[in-house]
């Protein structure tokens, strides 16, 4: 018995991939994903929708914030890490500054988004009917037409979540620790456009430690690497964070006064910006990926994510490219590329895709996109479905309004007077339009701006422009009453078109005779919100 059991022999160890085959190894696998003409035809229809629309009405308030936080580039800022600004100062480079061009980038970032979801649906083990739907479900999902409309922090945070997800679901596949280094600089990149890719990190490291054939991995010495990438690409921002007494806890509880809001808006939310005809496919590929063995761990991740952002009050769409992976399951439940012997109990979710599909895209594409007329924004409500669209009209009426006060001041009075704004869009919007009309630059003490000032220390009078928020939050009026001693109500902006958005109503005001100096008043400008 012995001599049986020694004659058998120790299995051989597992081969090891060398670096460069592991990497065409996942070329194949993506390439294998995107092989089908369909996946590129909706990746290029994303593309072109965007673009269609990308110019129809103007800048979005934090479109104009990060052109000008782009001339100002730090290691990080009060409200965002450093690469959205970076990007927008070399899109505005590239493009010459035009809005279109700035759209441009966003709307490729939606396209690459759309493949990458398929390359997850194939990874998953979607055939090709799978990964398109896959594929659809990304590109007609209203809140990913309405984020990458816009060039904005949350256009690269969910495009390094897709990528996260796709790099985690290779992980789990092949069992190879060594992608917690390409997971932990997906992570680390994230990190420098928002601090929320965080919770889809916890959100893994929870799956991965309530998952028996998950938990292994967590043992490598590649995810302590991962984790060491993740933090020295992030670095940078909380650094800054530390050296500027970290304001961005300042935002975090200014937001934290519309939690109970978001709370009662969430779910609702879920399925408008989702879109009600895909609500069925996430939930489907949540029901999956938790009953899935090998991709459990990625099911309780993002149903803890989306989960533990209603519990804390988020804004409703913070975890929302979580569902670019609860697609991708869903479409595998649907269309598995091996024989599923409960493929029967999907068909009635196939068939009200396919009946509902073409109704679902249309009512997206016009909640999400600027297809009305910015006059019809007044009679119909899609801005219950996405606020932003009333926020892009306007900007050069107001500043228009603004040069026209100005130039209203004698002209030995304007050497010694300061434009300041209460927002980082009104802020934006006299730097990016300004100059054509003989304005100075604009100061204002919101987020990033209040650093970049005060006004110079000879101004004594000030041209103030204040939206209807800022007059609540801020008391912008009882600020200027103390700092001036004579304050005046000079004009009020109206869009002219009787849409409701922020600026709707901003007053401006006339402020002279400065009491103190402008380094003794500035803090009282300060708006971290």
């Amino acid at each position: 018995m012995d001599s049986i059991t020694n004659a058998v022999p120790a299995a051989a160890p597992a081969p090891v991939t060398p670096p460069r085959a592991r990497v065409r190894t996942f070329a194949n696998t993506l390439a294998g994903a995107l092989a089908s003409k369909a996946v590129w035809l909706v990746a290029a229809a994303a593309l072109a929708v965007e673009l269609a629309f990308g110019a129809r009405y103007g800048y979005d308030r934090d479109e104009l914030y990060f052109l000008a936080s782009g001339h100002h580039l730090a290691l990080g800022g009060v409200d965002q890490p450093e690469l959205t600004p970076l990007l927008a100062r070399l899109d505005a480079l590239v493009t010459g500054n035009t809005l279109l061009g700035l759209r441009a980038l966003p709307a490729l970032l939606f396209a690459a988004m759309v493949l990458l979801t398929a390359a997850m649906a194939r990874n998953l083990g979607a055939d090709r009917r799978g990964q398109l739907i896959a594929a659809l479900a990304t590109a007609c999902c209203s809140d990913y037409l309405g984020t990458f409309h816009e060039l904005t922090t949350t256009t690269p945070d969910f495009l390094c979540w897709t990528v996260t997800l796709l790099l985690v679901t290779k992980l789990l596949r092949g069992d190879n620790p060594r992608w917690w280094l390409a997971i932990g600089g997906a992570a680390g990149i994230g990190l420098t456009a928002k601090w929320n890719i965080g919770f889809l990190l916890a959100g893994l490291l929870l799956g991965f430690a309530c998952s028996p054939t998950a938990r292994p991995l967590l043992r490598s010495r590649y995810l302590a690497y991962g984790a060491l990438l993740c933090a020295v690409l992030a670095a940078p921002d909380f650094v800054w964070q530390a050296r500027h007494g970290w304001p961005n806890f300042a935002v975090f509880s200014q937001l934290q006064t519309d939690a109970w809001t978001n709370r009662a808006m969430f779910w609702p939310n879920q399925i408008l910006y989702t879109s009600i005809v895909e609500v069925p496919l996430w939930i489907a590929g949540a029901a999956w990926a938790l009953r899935s063995t090998r991709y459990r761990a990625l099911g309780i991740a993002t149903v803890t994510v989306i989960c533990l952002q209603f519990v804390l009050g988020g804004k409703p769409y913070y975890p929302d490219a979580s569902y670019t992976f609860l697609f991708a399951a869903g479409a595998t439940a649907l269309f598995p590329a091996e024989p599923d012997p409960t493929a029967r109990r999907t068909r009635w979710l196939r068939r009200r895709i396919a009946v509902y599909g073409i109704a679902g895209v249309v009512s997206c594409v016009v909640g999400s996109l600027p297809v009305l007329p910015a006059s019809a924004l007044a009679r119909f409500p899609v801005q219950k479905i996405n606020y932003d669209l009333g926020e892009q009209i306007g900007w050069p009426t107001q500043v228009k309004l603004l040069a026209t006060v100005w130039n209203s001041l004698p002209s030995s009075e304007r050497s010694h007077t300061a434009l300041i704004a209460s927002n980082y869009g009104e802020a934006g919007a006299v730097d990016r339009y300004g100059s054509a009309l003989g304005l100075p630059q604009a100061y204002s003490g919101d987020n990033n701006f209040w650093f970049w000032g005060p006004p110079p220390a000879d101004d004594t009078t000030a041209v103030v422009i204040s939206d209807a928020k800022a007059n609540t939050i801020a008391k912008v009026p009882a600020v200027l009453s103390r700092e001036f001693s004579h304050v005046t109500k000079v004009a009020v902006y109206h869009n002219g078109l009787a849409v409701s958005d922020d600026e709707e109503g901003a007053v401006i005001y006339v402020a002279t005779g400065l009491r103190t100096s402008w380094a003794t008043a500035w803090p009282a400008f300060r708006i971290f919100a």
